[in-house]
């Protein structure tokens, strides 16, 4: 089970450390806006720095593993609210709706993982 939350939380940090960069950077926005339908904004202004916080819980969450919790539950509710966004007809993007699954299915399965680890 170490192996698994260590690889899973290797492969989420990585995630969310890139995106709020993309973000940042203009880099995926025409990705956001097209799969969310939000304005650029509220890329850069929430969400980009929630995702850097979610990075950083998953990796403090590897010495500490209720912070672990806390991260893999964020990871689980960000990909949640971009397949929610793209459950609209106009914006069912193959792309995105694959990346978000896979991501979410990291972060779910991290997220079981921890909550079985400190029960």
């Amino acid at each position: 089970m170490t192996v698994a939350i260590w690889t899973l939380s290797m492969l989420s940090i990585a995630e969310f450390t890139f995106a709020p960069v993309n973000l940042w950077t203009g880099r995926t926005m025409p990705n956001f806006t097209r799969f969310t339908g939000l304005a650029p904004e509220v890329a850069t202004r929430a969400l980009a720095p929630v995702k850097l916080a979610t990075a950083a819980a998953l990796a403090v969450g590897l010495a500490v593993p209720a912070i672990g919790l806390a991260g893999a539950a964020l990871a689980t509710a960000i990909c949640a609210f971009y397949l929610l966004r793209m459950a609209a007809p106009a914006r069912r993007h193959p792309d995105g709706l694959v990346a978000f699954t896979v991501f979410g299915s990291w972060a779910l399965a991290l997220l079981i993982l921890r909550a079985i680890e400190l029960a």
